[in-house]
């Protein structure tokens, strides 16, 4: 599931939550929802994500 890869993503970065929304220019709450499942970003957060993770969003939100 997407919301493992983010975590793990994250976690490689060393970035702790608040960091990834402050990049994307989200709500940590918006944020916590993606990691943990509960939403899908729309394809512009997605993108924003991708980038500060330093990823893409195949790797991150792909089957």
């Amino acid at each position: 599931m997407a919301e493992g890869r983010l975590k793990k993503k994250r976690k490689e970065k060393g970035l702790m939550q608040t960091e990834v929304a402050k990049k994307v220019g989200i709500s940590i709450m918006s944020y916590q929802r993606y990691e943990s499942g509960k939403r899908v970003p729309d394809a512009i957060h997605a993108i924003l994500i991708a980038q500060a993770l330093n990823s893409t969003v195949e790797e991150l939100f792909g089957k």
